[in-house]
């Protein structure tokens, strides 16, 4: 099988303004073209045969190509009399001669990257019941180093039907029950293009003969040893069905080991001319347990309710921060804007969990107001009085548990589905509260709980853990209310009626708008001042069948 793909997309934008009419002229004009496409080819081949009655062997090998760049160029100029030509005759603007107006401007980009895959998989199995799966991959980027471009991703499974074995005959109330154990490595390219290697930036100019000219020096570090990050993941699996298929679901237990972490590192100078470099160093431990359940809780001749479950837990932790020559102490992340000089929300050290939010221990106000925190040998001080050793960890912005519960209902022509879903056991750190919810904002815009819930606080913004709420949440997500017509129609095949409605109900205890921020990557937890929360909406449609 072969499969071509070419997408592209062009973007293209104008500007035109006028800011100051007068006898030059200010009117400004711009114009931007944006075009990415991608090239894409799949080929495949597949085999399968069955001998001796009880074997069954299917394989696959295959070829992937991608290709992948972006192009853009933009120009703008000033000093334009009229707007009649919109964005189509950028030269027209006197600037180009008059130097009293905003200078011209023109820049053009181009960024590209291929990947390369080989790969076979092979399935085989005994009797229907013992099964094993093998796949291997070989990936090449050109996102990486001369010396390792190149990545092998191998995986294997395997599966064992114990339902399907002569001692579960007179089980009856097993219907399915089957053992999986896997482990298989993945690779990840999720970096900008062209880290590994030296690329020329424009720096100023100088002079010769009256001429100025331009220089260019090294713009990055280049680093020719730049590899895969690679996720190795063990799983342990049980699949069931019980009376009747009343009752079924999966349950998985994993081990994930991410090494080789691609991470911006600082780079000494000398030997390195620049301050950063890409390369690969840390690793993180992610293990956790995954639920799913499905349950027909109730049948009758006119009346069926579902019941569906999935839940899981996790844990995340940095098991490797430094190496030999690329060492760090901690990763900061989510410098807190001004106003002040706050410092850096998120914490990450060898040992301690992804998520970690760093900061100091809120221990209550003076009489007048100012801020009192905890210093590390217990007792209390004012925020001048702070120092590196009195900060500690202080939450976390990653979820431990997630759970979601959909009930569908169907009675005669009626059906009903209703969806429940949450995010237990982080926090939340509340920076609207931390900027708006302060007098000292004023004459500024505030928050009401700058006079109400904050009203004792009278002294400038602190980053603590005094901003950090519990986010725990349950949300009423979905619920859908449909009806299908039974038509007695050459032309109709079916048709039904439904009104849908999301995110009607949150019940949490946080203060702020939404408790649903982003919880994945190093900066989790955080309730941006610019954060937009998700809508309420409502769908009323129609579907038919012709």
């Amino acid at each position: 099988m072969y499969a071509i793909v070419l997408t592209t997309v062009s973007i293209a934008q104008q500007t035109i303004g006028n800011n100051a009419p007068g006898p030059n002229g200010r009117a400004y004009a711009a114009k931007w073209n944006d075009v990415s496409w991608i090239q894409t080819l799949e080929s495949t081949l597949d085999y399968n045969t069955t001998f001796g009655d009880d074997h069954v062997l299917t394989a696959l090998l295959g070829y992937s190509y991608q290709y992948g760049t972006v192009e853009r160029f933009s120009a703008n100029n000033n000093g334009f009399t009229t707007d009649g030509f919109l964005d189509w005759n950028l030269g027209a603007g006197s600037a180009i001669q008059n130097t009293q107006l905003p200078r011209p401007g023109m820049n053009s980009f181009k960024d590209d990257n291929t990947l390369v895959a080989f790969f076979g998989r092979a399935n085989y199995t005994y009797k229907g019941k013992y099964m094993v799966q093998a796949i291997l991959r070989r990936e090449g980027s050109s996102r990486f180093g001369a010396n390792h471009k190149w990545g092998n991703f191998p995986s294997v499974s395997m599966g064992w039907s114990v339902s399907e074995e002569s001692f579960m005959e007179d089980v009856s109330q097993i219907n399915e029950l089957k053992l999986r154990v896997g482990y298989g490595i993945t690779g990840n390219q999720g970096i900008p293009n062209y880290q590994s290697l030296l690329t020329l930036g424009t720096g100023g100019v100088y002079p010769q003969e009256g001429v100025y000219y331009q220089t260019y020096g090294p713009a990055r570090n280049p680093n020719p040893n730049l590899r895969w990050e690679q996720k190795a993941e063990w799983n342990v699996g049980l699949d069931f069905a019980l009376w009747d298929n009343r009752i079924s679901g999966a349950l998985d237990v994993y081990d994930r080991e991410t090494k080789d972490l691609l991470y911006n590192y600082n780079a000494q100078q000398p030997a390195f001319v620049r301050d950063l470099i890409y390369t690969n160093v840390g690793s993180i431990r992610n293990r956790g347990v995954e639920l799913q359940l499905s349950a027909i809780a109730m049948q009758r001749e006119d009346f069926r309710w579902n019941i569906d479950f999935a839940g899981n837990t996790n844990s995340n932790k940095l098991t490797k921060l430094s190496a030999d020559v690329f060492q760090a102490n901690w990763l900061e992340f989510y410098g807190l804007p001004s106003p002040g000089a706050l410092g850096n929300a998120f914490r990450l050290e060898e040992g301690g969990e992804v998520g970690n939010f760093y900061g100091k221990r809120f221990a209550g106000f003076t009489e007048e107001g100012g801020w009192l925190f905890y210093k590390a040998d217990g007792s209390t001080g004012t925020s001048t009085e702070m120092n590196e050793n009195d900060l500690t960890v202080i939450g976390n912005g990653v979820p431990r548990y997630q759970a979601s519960l959909s009930n569908s209902f169907t009675y005669k022509n009626f059906d009903l589905t209703v969806l429940l879903r949450g995010k237990f056991d982080f926090d939340i750190l509340n920076t609207q509260d931390l900027y708006f919810g302060n007098k000292r904002w004023l004459p500024n815009n505030l928050l009401r709980s700058a006079i109400t819930t904050h009203n004792r606080l009278n002294d400038e913004p602190q980053y603590s853990d005094y901003y950090l709420e519990r986010g725990d949440f349950v949300k009423l997500d979905n619920v859908t209310l449909g009806y299908s017509f039974r038509l007695n129609s050459g032309y109709i095949r079916n048709m039904r009626v439904y009104l849908t409605g999301r995110n009607l109900v949150t019940i949490t205890g946080y203060s702020g708008i939404d408790p649903e921020l982003q919880d994945t990557g190093f900066e989790a937890g955080v309730d941006a001042r610019g954060f937009y929360p998700r809508t309420q909406s409502w769908t009323l449609g129609l579907n038919v069948g012709f």
